[in-house]
Formats: structure tokens, C-alpha cells, sequence
């Protein structure tokens, strides 16, 4: 698999678990330039497979209305089989979870604020 990648606003990397992670920097303002990085970033690590994915945004400051659009897209559903999203405060988790609701994600996706639950849950993805 492709090594640790990362953009202006995430490092990104495959585990052993084969779960690929993205880890966003502390107070990033994510734009759709930068989510579209981030999937280039992401694409270079996955060589193609199909993979669950985890993604922390405990300490991400914002996300863009056109960057949850593309996160939410067929373009990540062709790269990712799942993805876990782990948020920092409940209030996150319940207007993320209100998102989810509204915008569709084209593959399985949820929230967590435990990162062991995220991860368990995403081996259920795993090839």
C-alpha cells in the first residue's frame, strides 16, 4: 500500500488493520480545494482499493457546505467502502448526525466519539 500522504489540512495514512486513516490538522478550515487534496492524498494510499476509512475531526475548526457535498459523493463511495467519522463534543456528533440525515452519503458512514467503536465497527468493512 502507498506510504503516509498528507495535504494542507490532513495526514493521511493505512494501518496495519487495513483501515485508512485521516487525521486532520488542529484548527483546520476545510475548503472543497482542500477535501479534493485530501481524496488525491487518500487515493495515493489506497492504490485503488476500496477501503473503510476513519477520519478525525476532533480538532478540525470547520468544513466547507461544498466540501461535506463532495465528501458525501460518489467519488469518495468509489474509494472507500465505509467511513467513520469521529467527532469531539456531542453537539458535534448530533448536528453531524443531522447532516448524515440531509445529505445521503453515497456509502456507509457514522459517527462516533470513541475511537475504539469507530474502528471496530469499520472491520466489519475490511477486505
Amino acid at each position: 500500500m502507498g506510504t503516509e500522504q498528507t495535504s494542507r489540512v490532513a495526514k493521511v495514512w493505512l494501518g496495519e488493520d487495513g483501515i485508512a486513516r485521516v487525521i486532520h490538522v488542529p484548527g483546520a478550515e476545510v475548503t472543497l480545494a482542500d477535501a479534493q487534496e485530501t481524496m488525491v492524498a487518500y487515493k495515493k494510499v489506497n492504490e485503488g482499493k476500496r477501503l473503510p476509512l476513519f477520519i478525525d475531526t476532533k480538532t478540525m475548526k470547520s468544513l466547507s457546505r461544498d466540501a461535506r457535498h463532495f465528501y458525501a459523493g460518489e467519488e469518495a463511495a468509489e474509494c472507500a467502502s465505509a467511513a467513520a467519522i469521529i467527532v469531539g463534543t456531542p453537539v458535534s456528533k448530533v448536528l453531524g448526525n443531522f447532516y448524515l440525515g440531509l445529505s445521503n452519503p453515497h456509502l456507509p458512514t457514522r459517527l462516533f466519539s470513541d475511537e475504539d467503536e469507530a474502528l471496530a465497527w469499520l472491520k466489519g468493512f475490511a477486505a
